[in-house]
């Protein structure tokens, strides 16, 4: 498409500018991947429907509108923004078949999920089940700390009743990162289908996790009694992902 033919996009009032402004928190049916990294992940899985940009950044995406830098502006999550992202459609939930599961117990922060579900795909836990009241892993915090994993994930919202119903009826072993009556993950190697729990950054795991999991696990640690959620997921996915 030659520049000419690109639609343009001047004030910050225009309706599908609003649209799109009301989208910055991941609700809905669509979600916003703002920055060139992330566009560029979104469009290597398919999962653009339409780009905005302020400037040519060499998409050649068929579908793609030009905002001016106020309009932008009005749309953007970012405090230095680049000037591109892309609009997508959040998929539709997938039965479990990944070997490793991840299930994320209430973390709030979005920058701690971010990190969270970059480190997943890292360590192949591709199925990652949210629990109420975590954070979205669509708002725009979340997706710039998880540096476009999310389009390489499976993400499953659910209530604990259903995650443990399903995870159990699937033969996974539910594996709750705990630091009472816990044992350290050497013990838990070999599973052919383990789902490990993460806990909120405040409360940790929930009564229900706890007493519905087959086996509680715990980092052996010196001179401080916890890790940040984020941290403690890396390391326990990776001792646990044999």
């Amino acid at each position: 498409m030659r520049p000419s033919e690109i639609p343009y996009i001047d004030s910050p009032s225009n309706p599908r500018v609003k649209e799109l402004a009301s989208l910055k928190d991941g609700k809905g049916l669509f979600f916003l991947a703002e920055g060139k990294h992330l566009v560029e992940e979104a469009l290597r899985h398919g999962e653009v429907l339409e780009l905005f940009e302020t400037d040519d950044f060499g998409f050649s995406f068929p579908k793609t509108t030009r905002l001016s830098t106020r309009a932008y502006k009005k749309v953007t999550s970012l405090i230095h923004p680049e000037g591109v992202l892309a609009l997508c459609r959040k998929k539709e939930e997938e039965p479990f078949s990944s070997p490793r599961v991840l299930v994320l117990d209430g973390v709030g922060d979005p920058g701690n999920l971010g990190t969270i579900l970059r480190t997943a795909l890292a360590f192949s836990y591709l199925d990652i089940v949210l629990l109420p009241p975590s954070a979205s892993p669509y708002s725009s915090k979340a997706l710039m700390a998880s540096q476009g994993a999310i389009f390489q994930l499976r993400l499953h919202f659910l209530k604990a009743e259903e995650a443990v119903g399903r995870l159990k009826e699937s033969g996974y072993f539910l594996l709750a990162s705990d630091l009472t009556s816990s044992l350290p993950p050497e013990e838990y190697l070999g599973k052919e289908k383990l789902a490990l729990a993460l806990g909120s950054e405040s409360h940790g795991i929930s009564s229900y996790i706890r007493g519905h999991s087959n086996g509680r696990v715990k980092i052996e640690m010196g001179n401080i009694d916890s890790l940040n959620v984020a941290v403690a997921g890396g390391i326990l996915m990776h001792a646990l992902r044999k």
